[in-house]
């Protein structure tokens, strides 16, 4: 039993689905790929489907491992010009979650839908379908990305030289209280912190007990400072008396952020 595979239909259907990725990927990732890069991350997907997919006497989960995988990386390089390894692999987790999304509502679809049983050997109604999965996807990361965003604001300290504006998490998970007022407390980066000296008082002193993954128990320096402003989008809110804690290092590993809130500092 012999089995006619049209090369050109196989290639214009991943060319089109992994446009979809590629532009789920860079979205996700928020990087700025352009068309051209997203076009020509895409031809190579394409082509090395096409062309693994042809080599003879290999089974498929070989070809897909050997193939599939390396064809990913030089796409997701390609197209999102990703820097350093790490971000290389996730870039390609998510070319790979988009793909394994895309794929099963496809396949939800032709159990549901008896035209999609009828015509499932079409391209156009395959890549109709995939355009859909990519604007639910799509739809998915907007609401996903906003959600982020509204984690985020801006700062105002009063520093040694006038008002120090950082950009600070508001972390719902964060219930980290000085244990005499039971005030909560706002973890900001020593770097900062080096810049608010005139604070580093005998009388601000506070020393603030802690537990996380890795630590059972700690303690963290921390100073009472004045007054402290929290920006939102549509309203600032001023706090007084503010106990904030100095973390050694950098609250955020790259660097997004320079201070955490509580929910009870936010606005």
């Amino acid at each position: 039993m012999q089995e006619t595979v049209y090369i050109d239909s196989i290639f214009l259907l991943n060319l089109v689905m992994d446009l979809y990725l590629l532009m789920l990927t860079a979205k996700m990732l928020g990087k700025t790929a352009t068309y051209l890069r997203i076009f020509a991350g895409s031809i190579t997907g394409a082509a090395g489907y096409c062309i693994v997919l042809c080599i003879p006497g290999i089974p498929y989960a070989v070809k897909v491992v050997l193939g599939m995988i390396p064809t990913g990386l030089l796409m997701i390089k390609i197209a999102c010009c990703t820097k350093g390894i790490r971000e290389l692999l996730r870039a390609t987790g998510y070319l790979y979650l988009f793909s394994f999304f895309l794929g099963g509502f496809i396949l939800f679809l032709k159990g549901k839908l008896p035209v999609f049983r009828k015509y499932e050997s079409s391209i156009l109604l395959l890549l109709f379908w995939g355009f859909a999965g990519y604007a639910i996807c799509n739809r998915g990361i907007a609401r996903y990305r906003e959600k982020r965003k509204n984690c985020f604001c801006n700062v105002s300290l009063i520093g040694d030289t006038g008002p120090i504006e950082v950009r600070a998490l508001i972390d719902t998970g964060n219930g980290l209280v000085e244990p005499v007022s039971r005030k909560p407390v706002a973890i900001l980066d020593e770097e900062v912190w080096n810049h608010m000296k005139l604070w580093k008082r005998p009388e601000k002193y506070k020393m603030i007990p802690y537990h996380s993954i890795g630590t059972d128990r700690g303690l963290l320096e921390g100073y009472v400072i004045d007054s402290m402003e929290v920006k939102g989008e549509t309203q600032n809110k001023q706090y007084e008396n503010v106990v904030v804690a100095i973390f050694k290092g950098n609250v955020s590993g790259k660097g997004g952020y320079q201070m955490i809130l509580p929910p009870g500092l936010s606005v």
